[in-house]
């Protein structure tokens, strides 16, 4: 097998996670979109194979069997595949399709590890009675966001949780690019629409949503803002979704409507004509939220007003890989979602216990944006003034009601330039440190070791690692 490089935080992680297993059986590792989290699995996979033990990878769509597939090809790393319509292998790695492995787990061997992705999902039946089936199996849970939008807590499920580098931390570093968000003055009244699972019912949503006046006119931003950019839409349904490639196909932009019952062939020329600029929109319901690596998307256009944090940070991390000639992605936020959720690049604090279902959505004064009452604006707290306009800033972001509007710009370029000098006077290891406990940074060591050593163009040595953790007690201690 040739030898896979990881990046200096995907091989913190790697660690991190390895220690947390010497005393729990079951890892969660969180990681924000574009982490790289299948370099990862293929090199635990490969790790285990060196071993002579056995592991499973499971995945929940057929996308991400072949992408993982192929990318533990590109490591020599021989595997089988458990889903529909492929043969049975007796090789100690295997890519499984969740569903068909439930209904097959008598053909094949106990593994010694279960690398579970999207592992939010795994409160679902499915995946409790793949492990009560293997109780000896190690398992890892992958993914960016471990919480459920039907509340359930993950604790069922796993006995701690490794987190990763943050969003903000990955576009400081360049492996993740920038982006420049356009938000509603005001968005759609959704308070008459029932809730199911933690989030909007579907259909009463779509009868809210789908109609051509919806905040303004989305085709006419994305020509105003951002054309010839290619650019995926979240709709409510495959109706909904229809109609918007309709409008965009009558002001002569090219799009299509990717959805669940057309066939890997028809998905795939779809995808490859996006890349290759001929179709320019995709407009589609959940398939390109989760899994779907496409660097290419410049924009993500929201027509779908969402209560899952999750869906938010997934669906726009589908657009902050990096590509070539892209220099940032533009977020086109028509329903107020960053009013709900907060901006994509937010720390949030993580846990394993869930929410309680049908709790409260967060009060104004938690959401972690500012709304200029003046330009409209969009920034996080802090400015006095609106960073757009001048205007004094105001308290809590207006309450979401019916109107249309004109998206407008968050102008996030003066709090960046400010964190720019404010890192650039952080000089010694123990200033970054300092400095990303004042951020509220869970790993601020890991942070601060890797912008120390990137000054010198170089990756952080362990030594510089363990001496930042060590700053980072005291630090705290000295609290």
């Amino acid at each position: 097998m040739s030898r896979l490089i990881l990046r200096p935080y995907q091989e913190q992680v790697i660690d991190d996670t390895r220690q947390a297993l010497r005393k729990h059986h079951s890892v969660l590792m969180q990681g924000p979109t574009g982490m790289g989290k299948t370099a990862i699995t293929v090199f635990m996979m490969g790790r285990a194979a060196a071993q002579g033990k056995r592991a499973y990878f499971l995945v929940h769509q057929n996308e991400l069997l072949s992408q993982t597939s192929k990318a533990l090809w590109r490591q020599q790393l021989e595997h089988g595949m458990i889903a529909s319509g492929k043969a049975r292998s007796t090789l100690p790695a295997q890519v499984a399709s969740v569903q068909t492995l439930v209904r097959r787990m008598d053909q094949y061997k106990e593994p010694d590890l279960l690398i579970i992705d999207e592992a939010h999902r795994a409160a679902a039946k499915t995946y409790q009675t793949i492990i009560e089936r293997w109780p000896n199996a190690m398992v890892i849970g992958l993914t960016a966001t471990p919480q459920r939008t039907d509340g359930k807590p993950l604790d069922i499920m796993f006995e701690t949780l490794v987190l990763g580098p943050t969003i903000r931390e990955l576009m400081d570093a360049g492996y993740l690019c920038d982006y420049e968000i356009y938000a509603p003055p005001i968005g759609i009244d959704v308070s008459t629409v029932k809730r199911k699972m933690g989030d909007y019912d579907t259909k009463e949503l779509e009868g809210v949503v789908d109609k051509a006046s919806i905040t303004g006119d989305a085709v006419a931003h994305y020509k105003t803002h951002a054309t010839g950019k290619r650019c995926v839409v979240m709709c409510v349904s495959i109706k909904h979704a229809q109609h918007v490639c309709d409008q965009y196909i009558a002001a002569g932009v090219s799009a299509g409507v990717i959805e669940g019952t057309m066939t890997g062939v028809q998905r795939d020329k779809m995808l490859a004509d996006f890349a290759s600029g001929a179709l320019m929109v995709i407009c589609n319901v959940q398939l390109l939220v989760e899994g779907v690596d496409i660097p290419m998307i410049e924009v993500v256009q929201w027509l779908r007003p969402t209560q899952s944090l999750v869906v938010w940070l997934q669906g726009n991390g589908r657009g902050l890989r990096p590509a070539e000639g892209k220099s940032h992605l533009v977020v086109f936020d028509h329903v107020g979602n960053c009013l709900r959720h907060g901006l994509p690049d937010d720390d949030r604090e993580w846990s394993l216990e869930g929410k309680e279902k049908g709790s409260k959505k967060k009060a104004a004064d938690e959401i972690k944006v500012k709304q200029c009452s003046s330009c409209w604006s969009v920034f996080r707290p802090g400015p006095q003034n609106c960073p757009t306009c001048g205007a004094p800033v105001a308290g809590a972001p207006r309450e979401i009601e019916v109107i249309a509007g004109e998206l407008k710009k968050v102008d996030k370029e003066a709090i960046r330039i400010e964190k720019k000098k404010e890192q650039g006077q952080a000089r010694s290891l123990e200033d970054l440190v300092g400095l990303g406990l004042r951020r509220g940074m869970a790993k601020a060591s890991q942070w601060a070791a890797i912008t120390s050593a990137s000054r010198q163009g170089r990756k952080p040595t362990t030594a510089e690692y363990e001496q930042a953790r060590l700053i980072q007690k005291r630090l705290e201690s000295a609290k």
